[in-house]
């Protein structure tokens, strides 16, 4: 007499026990950032065959079905689940969630490593890393690498990301100045009205550019540049106006700056305005010119201009294309680099490594590397993360019929001694 029910109970404790050994890993890690739950999978285990059947012999007799006996029960698998977890904002710009498909990918020690959780900060070499290992974030494409106009931050051939705060970067050279206001008609032949201007050269260097307009005669101006130890050359084109006080012509001048030491000439337009209206300069008398002891006052000045200065690397943040953009004390916003997304044929394939780390498995395939938002890839949010995809209802109710699962196994082995206990009573 061969009680199988002992092994088979056996089986089935050691399957829900594991049960619970991952139910319980779920649930401890709950709040763990881009945590991807798991679950158990059983299989029935093999068979005895007691009898193979038969299938008659098509008149009077008709077939048997074959007979066994089962042997247990063993994990199959335990898979894992990559639905989407909450993305909950964190103030930090450094942060960033995946919303959809992929993995970041980050170099570590032991070589490279894909996770769900991109709480990154910047080490002391500049580096944008994984704070708890170290481990160096990288980078997809040449964004960052600098080209014509701006710097470049990243090193080309190399993929770690370089968040280099306090570094420089030039500004624009001014190309437009835009004026405004009133030449007072009351100005003498031979008299001049300056609206000075900071501008910045082509190596960003603040530089104070003079216009002058000097009155040649009745509604007519000449109008000359000029920069402290720079040659500025000024179109002899006349500025005009006409009876009622609007620009006649021209609309726009372009001059000519060079001689400063180490810049390049560059050209810078000057609106004047629109021809026929006041939108930018005019020509009117005012309350003051009736007074002779009283010199007429103009207004005209240049208001606005389009350089920038050089600035610093000040704050970054992540956007949906998983591009880091600096901010700089100029006003300027450069691409630092764009984060590299990991996509697999079977993510399910990957390899658990701890500290929210995959690395690539037989069956998951190579990685398919590229930006977000393309190739399968998610998008990106910055200034969040991703929280752990657990559900608690669902994890307690596997936690009760793993429970329940050891419950009736060890039954199974209670009474199955029980009655090898009365078997051994006969001989008595």
């Amino acid at each position: 007499m061969a009680l199988t029910a002992l092994f088979t109970g056996a089986s089935g404790l050691a399957a829900n026990s594991t049960a619970l050994d991952v139910v319980g890993n779920n649930l401890a890690n709950l709040n763990t950032t881009g945590y991807k739950n798991q679950r158990v999978l059983f299989q029935d285990q093999v068979y005895q065959l007691l009898n193979l059947g038969s299938s008659g012999d098509g008149g009077n007799v008709g077939g048997t079905n074959a007979s066994q006996i089962g042997y247990g029960v063993v994990v199959g698998s335990v898979g894992n689940s990559f639905q989407q977890g909450p993305i909950n904002p964190t103030a930090r710009p450094l942060d960033a969630a995946i919303q959809g498909g992929g993995f970041f990918v980050l170099r570590g020690e032991t070589g490279r490593v894909f996770t769900r959780a991109g709480s990154f900060g910047v080490d002391s070499a500049g580096f944008l890393v994984d704070p708890s290992t170290g481990a160096r974030v990288q980078r997809n494409g040449t964004i960052g690498e600098g080209g014509p106009g701006t710097p470049g931050f990243q090193v080309p051939g190399t993929n770690d990301i370089r968040v280099p705060f306090g570094a420089g970067a030039t500004g624009t050279p001014t190309s437009l100045v835009r004026l405004q206001g009133n030449l007072n008609r009351a100005m003498s032949v031979g008299q001049s009205h300056n609206a000075p201007i900071q501008i910045y050269d082509s190596q960003s260097g603040p530089q104070t550019l003079n216009i002058l307009f000097t009155k040649t005669a009745i509604n007519t101006y000449s109008v000359s540049a000029s920069i402290n130890g720079a040659t500025v050359t000024t179109p002899p084109t006349p500025v005009t106006f006409d009876g009622l006080g609007n620009l006649v012509s021209p609309g726009t001048l372009t001059i000519n700056i060079s001689g400063i030491p180490g810049t390049d000439p560059q050209n810078v337009t000057l609106n004047l305005g629109t021809p026929g209206t006041t939108e930018g300069l005019s020509q009117f008398g005012d309350n003051q010119s009736a007074n002779p002891s009283q010199p007429p006052v103009s207004t005209a000045s240049a208001v606005t201009q389009d350089g920038i200065g050089a600035g610093s690397l000040t704050t970054v943040s992540i956007d949906a294309n998983g591009i880091v953009q600096g901010s700089f004390t100029n006003g300027r916003t450069i691409p630092l680099a764009q984060l590299a997304l990991a996509s697999f044929n079977n993510e399910g394939g990957l390899i658990r490594t701890g500290q929210n780390y995959y690395t690539t498995g037989p069956g998951s395939g190579e990685p398919f590397i590229g930006g977000a938002g393309s190739g399968g890839r998610g998008v990106v949010q910055g200034a969040a993360l991703e929280g752990s995809n657990v559900d608690i209802a669902i994890e307690f109710s596997r936690l009760i019929l793993a429970q329940r699962g050891f419950q009736v196994n060890s039954r199974t082995i209670s009474v199955a001694n029980d009655t090898l206990q009365e078997l051994a009573n006969v001989v008595r």
